[in-house]
């Protein structure tokens, strides 16, 4: 099998090695078709485009799986200072920002920590809160926006603001609900903004008023699917995805450009390798899961019946030399996934298992679907703002680095290889109660009870 393997490899090493369309694909796909943003037209074409894209590269077949789901369009949002004086900020809504006004005291809960939100829990009633995007500098565990919100939500906040904890005068996007409108007007700061507001505290008790006319509405919106027939077991999937929508204010190259380009790397090396990979490989641009992974929670829906053997979730991929697969609560199996990574001579990729609840693996494991994650970094000290460019106007072309995509995408290639001829793999599915459990023994559940999103053993697949 080590001959078998070697012979693999090489042959995906020569048509990956010196290759740049990985780059190339994701400024053809930025120029043609922009953010593409949940529902919108960019992000309808640009699913069509991935589905003429890998049946160039090579795959059996490739279509297009439509779903329907919540929608939202930007409109206008201000963000006025009327005490302790008036004064206009700049600001964007965070997605799923409902239309309204709300007029309240500020209340600063610097990086968010559990610990804030009891401290300023009297003074959160009928507020608005202002959270930095930070993780918590004395807390045992990062903390996501959507936590943080939920949180202000809970203790009665009537507004929230999503302060950028790094400087550079750029506000960080995200959705506030996962595939719902928020229950109060979310919006978007700088850190100087925010800085320049709280130091008019000097003067006296600030007040903020919000106001936003954006608007939701049903929309339709296709995940993007291409297959590679098994041998043999053809019947036995895996399953290689990533999302192509990003947010509307940036081209989003970075998150995640960068992974679906890898992801089609990945597949033109192994359809050099079609009649020789047993299992059936599916590759999956899903859309909408900016907006709260709905993407793929459709896609789990329609296809939970079939035999899906694992599930690699590539959210920015591509972007440096760090590589991390994280298995989604599959901790019995690292021993083995490791060691496979030592016979690819990828021993440096860091290995561990941990259950993430915010990128498309999640449906996944949620239902018992054996899954895992793959990102990779360089070093950074963007401790305020742990997503770096991501999410802001400035996820752009030029942050891509040509060699790491390509280096990743041939990680991805000859792992994805083994896992389709290896003789058996010893991931188990697991059940939606299993999986529950192992959420609760890892503290999820308090925070996906503040997310206002299902256990799940909850949820309706």
């Amino acid at each position: 099998m080590r001959e078998f393997w070697k012979d693999m490899d090489d042959k995906i090493l020569a048509e990956l090695y010196a290759s740049r369309a990985g780059a190339d694909f994701i400024e053809e796909l930025v120029t043609k078709h922009g953010s593409r943003f949940g529902g919108s037209q960019e992000e309808r074409d640009a699913g069509n485009f991935l589905v003429q894209r890998m049946l160039e590269l090579g795959v059996d077949s490739s279509w297009t799986e439509s779903f329907s789901c919540h929608g939202w369009t930007r409109k206008e949002t201000t963000l006025e200072m009327t005490a302790p004086f008036s004064k206009a900020f700049p600001c964007i809504a965070l997605p799923n920002c409902p239309a309204g006004m709300v007029e309240a005291p500020l209340v600063y809960l610097g990086d968010g920590d559990p610990q804030s939100y009891a401290d300023y829990r009297e003074q959160l009633k009928g507020a608005i809160a202002m959270v930095s995007t930070a993780n918590p500098a004395f807390f045992h565990r990062g903390m996501h926006r959507g936590e943080k919100l939920g949180r202000a939500i809970e203790a009665g906040a009537i507004g929230f603001i999503w302060l950028r904890g790094e400087g550079g005068g750029l506000p960080e996007t995200g959705s506030a609900r996962f595939g719902q409108n928020c229950e109060v007007p979310v919006i978007s700061i700088s850190l100087e903004t925010g800085m320049e507001i709280l130091r008019a505290g000097k003067q006296g008790p600030i007040t903020l008023k919000i106001w936003s006319n954006n608007a939701a509405a049903p929309t339709i919106s296709y995940n993007a699917v291409g297959e590679i027939k098994g041998s043999t077991k053809p019947e036995e999937i895996i399953v290689i995805g990533g999302h192509y929508d990003g947010h509307d204010i940036s081209p989003a190259a970075v998150d995640n450009g960068t992974g679906i380009a890898v992801i089609l790397e990945a597949a033109k090396a192994l359809a050099t390798q079609k009649g020789r990979l047993d299992r059936t490989i599916r590759f999956i641009g899903f859309a909408q899961e900016e907006m709260g992974l709905l993407g793929s929670e459709a896609y789990v829906k329609a296809h939970k019946g079939e035999n899906i053997v694992f599930m690699l979730n590539l959210d920015c991929a591509g972007n440096g030399y760090f590589g991390r697969l994280t298995l989604q609560g599959w901790s019995e199996d690292l021993a083995w996934l490791k060691q496979l990574f030592g016979q690819m001579h990828e021993g440096h990729v860091r290995i561990g298992d941990a259950i993430g609840t915010y990128s498309d693996m999640y449906h996944f494991s949620a239902v018992g679907f054996p899954s895992g994650s793959y990102a990779s970094s360089n070093p950074s000290n963007n401790g305020g703002a742990p997503r770096g460019f991501g999410h802001t106007y400035w996820d752009t072309l030029d942050k891509l680095n040509p060699r790491t995509i390509q280096l990743d995408a041939i990680l991805v290639a000859k792992m994805i290889g083994r896992f389709a001829t290896v003789n058996q793999l010893p991931f188990r599915k697991k059940t939606p109660a299993e999986m529950t459990e192992k959420l609760r023994q890892r503290g999820m559940a308090e925070v996906m009870a503040y997310e206002l999103r299902t256990l799940p053993d909850e949820t309706k697949y």
